[in-house]
């Protein structure tokens, strides 16, 4: 069990959320929605199987011998309750580990709007979450679930596949059932549980139309149900759950839906200004008439602009979570314009110019497609002359690692990287101010390779200042580039850089470092203008 041990160990020290195990490859972690790898060892498909013959009993291993997929909980005293799924690619085994985080939280806690307290005081009706795997679907529910356990005396009963949440009674009686140990499947389980007696009924996941229909059964007769489903937004889950059936019988379950369906919530985590932590931006429905009509009439396409025009009963669009998320100094810029479902028009009512997306190998810029991570400016020792109250922060190609001597980048082993870079972005409530590029630059850096690892020839270092644009250019940014050549060595260097004349005093907005994709790392400490 070292292994094992050693394994779990790198996962709970780095807070990953999930660790994947693929032969081939080295253990990698999901730290902040990005799979880094946790050592430089490759597992060979005979030791994945060892640790699964290790952590399964001879029921979960009939499963995966039959279903080529197995899914189920491991308790260990040195690090609590793991989620283990193995499953077949390719012919070979592959694993995922996921942490079980014993305290229930709360509402609070993760950050969720206060309009959701009211889902604690339905008697009936159905309540769905939606979310891709991963986006906080199953901690959201333990929280509501909670509220309700420490306010009303009820029976809750759960079935989950596995049980990730214990819930101790306190007002109320948890029965918590698990697939495979506790009940044969989700749909045969709700199906029972109101026969015994259950006012409350979670559904760790409905996945086919059996489910669906017993749940909506269940919610006409007096009980409240919530569901999870892997969907991304409100109209696409009602779409989705009309659409699982047949056309012959969608009109009965559209009537089913109006009459039954309190509320949906859609949620997605995205990147807070500090960088090394996500909060939830929730698409959020509540019934309406006017909702209601809408299902009933197959019209679900214009349910979008409800939402969005419904504040006083308590919804919201992800945009305009997002806008809150921003205003709140809580997410940055480019995580709003790259989450957003209609990122042009919430550029134009948060900023006053348009934002520079990090740049494409073609030299454009890219949509959305290239995340980038916030770091927090105070990391490294920045002086400009801003104007009091003026806060910026740092954006990068890959995660980064903070450390007494400055900003480090540090790419994975074997990362493709077609680009090293880190930026910076000043911003001020809901615009990116600006201030007079400076006659120099002091720049003060550190850089790392392995003695044994291929250097490009002639390497540079690239820094692209981009300025205000001309009044009758407002669309596209100036930028100025600067290149200069790189001594590799393991030595602070420190650089003052002189800024072309003609740009001297030109409104500077972003600034851009671009260091060799072959580093191992750079560390950045100071950063001058004067």
């Amino acid at each position: 069990m070292e292994i094992i041990n050693n394994l779990l160990s790198q996962m709970v020290k780095r807070n990953a959320t999930s660790m994947h195990l693929s032969a081939g490859m080295p253990p990698l972690l999901n730290i902040n929605n990005r799979l880094l790898p946790s050592s430089e060892k490759r597992f060979i498909p005979e030791e994945i199987k060892d640790i699964a013959d290790r952590l399964m009993n001879e029921a979960q291993s009939d499963a995966l011998s039959q279903n080529k997929f197995v899914n189920f909980t491991h308790t260990s005293d040195q690090f609590g309750r793991i989620r283990i799924t193995f499953y077949k690619q390719k012919g070979l085994l592959s694993a995922i580990f996921k942490p079980i985080i014993s305290h229930i939280p709360t509402l609070e806690e993760l950050h969720l709007p206060t309009v959701l307290t009211k889902l604690k005081a339905m008697r009936s009706g159905l309540v769905i979450i939606g979310g891709h795997a991963g986006s906080g679907k199953s901690s959201t529910l333990a929280a509501i679930l909670n509220e309700i356990n420490k306010t009303r005396s009820c029976h809750i009963m759960t079935i989950e596949d596995p049980i990730e949440y214990f819930h101790l009674p306190q007002r109320s009686l948890f029965s918590q059932r698990e697939i495979g140990t506790d009940a044969v499947s989700f749909a045969q389980a709700v199906h029972k549980a109101a026969r015994q007696d259950a006012d409350v009924i979670m559904i760790g996941e409905m996945r086919d139309a059996e489910t669906i229909r017993t749940a909506l059964t269940a919610a006409e007769t007096g009980v409240l149900v919530f569901a999870t489903m892997h969907t991304t937004d409100c109209v696409q889950t009602i779409t989705r759950l009309i659409g699982t059936f047949p056309s012959d019988n969608q009109q009965q379950i559209r009537v089913q839906v109006a009459i039954t369906l309190k509320a949906v919530l859609c949620q997605q985590l995205v990147m807070r200004t500090d960088g090394t932590s996500r909060t939830p931006a929730l698409e959020i429905m509540f019934e309406t008439p006017a909702i209601k009509n809408l299902i009933r009439e197959n019209k679900i396409h214009q349910i979008y602009s409800v939402i969005e025009n419904g504040s006083d009963f308590g919804m919201q669009t992800l945009d305009q979570s997002l806008q809150k998320l921003y205003e709140m100094n809580m997410i940055s810029d480019l995580e709003v314009v790259s989450k957003a479902v209609k990122p042009e028009q919430l550029k134009k009512k948060l900023f006053d110019s348009s934002i520079p997306l990090p740049e494409s190998e073609t030299g454009g810029f890219v949509d959305v497609g290239e995340e980038v991570i916030p770091i927090e400016k105070k990391m490294i020792k920045y002086r400009a002359d801003f104007s009091p109250g003026m806060e910026g922060y740092w954006t990068s190609s890959i995660a980064v690692v903070f450390q007494d001597s400055g900003l480090a980048l540090m790419p994975p082993a074997d990362a493709m990287l077609s680009r090293l870079y880190v930026s910076d972005f000043n911003v001020v409530g809901k615009r990116i101010p600006a201030f007079e590029l400076t006659y120099r630059m002091l720049l003060r850096f550190k850089l790392e390779t392995k003695s044994n690892q291929p250097v490009e020839e002639n390497p540079q270092l690239l820094i692209k200042l981009f300025t205000q644009p001309e009044k009758d250019k407002i669309t596209a940014y100036h930028k100025v580039n600067l290149s200069f050549p790189l001594e590799i060595n393991e030595n602070w260097h420190t650089w003052v850089i002189t800024v072309p004349r003609d740009d001297v005093g030109k409104l500077l907005k972003i600034t851009m470092f671009e260091f060799p994709v072959f580093l191992t790392k750079v560390i950045i400490s100071d950063i001058i203008m004067f």
